[in-house]
């Protein structure tokens, strides 16, 4: 029987966010979720997941966006003058390929030092991803493979999406007009690199980059999985614009306030998802 995992990713980016992730898991299929740790919000998430205990909780590690854990001088590679980090996907791949060990190195610490504020705040991580999807990168992977071991974490998402099968199975070419594909082939690329250069490989198949935060119920029919895979991983951005437009000074990530959002959390809260994916290749 292949496992589902039905995760959450940017629990704690915003109040709008935290309340889908726990309308998604107390009243849909929702079972895991990962937390973004240094942002304003995270305190809220932690006190909501105290009301999950079921819900599996793991880092979404965040090396794009508002303030880091630790202080400007540690990591200056990754922040401004202001400490607050700078840059983009394309910004750490470039910075990946300039100064590898540098960049491997604060990379490692600053994740570390998020990996910490999750476990001193209770939540037991279960796995391990990034905002972004950076931690695909080769460089950084190789951080994020060394944390896992280090600590213990039980599962490291990797972005294995066979685009041909997902095309397939998805009616419309939104994946064409919006870069989801481009952006799965970009990821595909790094996760060659990563298989080629440490030797990883993954019993979870991932889900989500060619459809990605368009993730609607029609989306997930007749998907297959090969049959190399234990489990299947749904990577899904639920949300509740409403609340989160009484929040605007809050928000820096403008993607929360998409209609889509919305469309993700009643997509989770249809529980005949849970019946898609058993068809392997």
């Amino acid at each position: 029987m292949l496992k589902k995992i039905f995760n959450a990713d940017d629990f704690g980016i915003s109040p709008g966010v935290n309340q889908a992730i726990f309308k998604a898991h107390t009243e849909g299929v929702l079972n895991s979720t990962s937390i973004m740790i240094n942002l304003k919000y995270a305190p809220q998430a932690i006190e909501l997941s105290k009301q999950m205990p079921n819900l599996h909780i793991g880092l979404h590690a965040n090396l794009t966006n508002e303030y880091p854990v630790l202080s400007k001088h540690r990591i200056p590679m990754l922040v401004d003058e202001k400490g607050k980090f700078c840059h983009g996907f394309v910004d750490l791949a470039l910075l990946s390929v300039l100064h590898p060990q540098e960049l491997k190195r604060q990379v490692k610490i600053e994740v570390g030092a998020q990996i910490e504020k999750a476990l001193a705040s209770g939540i037991k991580l279960t796995h391990l991803d990034s905002h972004r999807h950076v931690h695909m990168i080769p460089t950084i992977f190789k951080a994020f493979l060394e944390l896992q071991e280090e600590y213990q974490i039980p599962r490291l998402r990797f972005v294995n999406e066979n685009p041909l099968l997902t095309i397939k199975s998805t009616q419309g070419i939104e994946w064409l007009k919006d870069g989801g594909l481009i952006k799965n082939l970009v990821l595909g690329s790094c996760a060659i690199a990563d298989k080629l250069l440490w030797g990883y490989k993954s019993d979870t198949y991932f889900y989500s980059i060619i459809n990605t935060c368009k993730i609607s119920r029609d989306k997930l029919k007749n998907i297959k999985v090969p049959q190399c895979y234990k489990a299947v991983e749904v990577g899904i951005h639920p949300g509740i614009p409403k609340i989160d437009k009484e929040y605007l000074p809050d928000i820096f990530d403008r993607n929360v306030l998409k209609n889509w959002r919305l469309k993700e959390l009643e997509t989770l809260l249809d529980k005949t998802i849970e019946q898609e994916f058993d068809n392997t290749l």
